[in-house]
């Protein structure tokens, strides 16, 4: 897949998350996250990125979730090519307590530089400081795999 049809596929899968959103204004959350990403890979040093994720409650303890945006993590060595991606994932979100959350995904990376597309699963745990803020830890795997480190700002 080439890199124009890859941005243009992130962008209307982000457009779609945002029409839905304003749709349902009542039951969508839209939070914007950046990432620092530290891969458990020895070819890759760390990595960056950033997540656009609409959650829906379920019910007060439970909520499902679609995310995209991109990641890279940047190789150690000289020989090693960045590896930046588009995740494509959907998931479940449910509050242990009010304030604590464990989250599970799973979807698709769709590579871009030749890589192509690997499949995605991870999960996670984080904490809502208040209705606007919340941090997380979570351990995914897309092709390589690594801990992200995030904050979540609602939009």
């Amino acid at each position: 897949m080439n890199t124009k049809r890859l941005l243009i596929t992130g962008m209307i899968a982000a457009m779609f998350m945002c029409f839905t959103a304003k749709s349902y204004a009542q039951s969508a959350k839209i939070t914007l996250s950046p990432e620092l990403l530290i891969p458990f890979s020895k070819g890759y040093n760390v990595g960056i990125g950033g997540i656009l994720e609409a959650e829906w409650a379920v019910e007060k303890k439970l909520g499902l979730t679609l995310a995209t945006g991109v990641e890279t993590l940047f190789p150690k060595y000289d020989y090693f090519d960045n590896y930046t991606f588009l995740p494509l994932k959907g998931g479940v979100k449910y509050f242990v307590d009010p304030k604590v959350f464990i989250n599970f995904n799973l979807g698709a990376a769709i590579g871009f530089n030749d890589v192509g597309t690997n499949f995605l699963v991870g999960g996670g745990v984080g904490y809502k400081f208040n209705n606007r803020i919340d941090a997380g830890i979570r351990v995914e795997d897309a092709g390589t795999s690594y801990a992200a480190l995030r904050v979540g700002f609602r939009l």
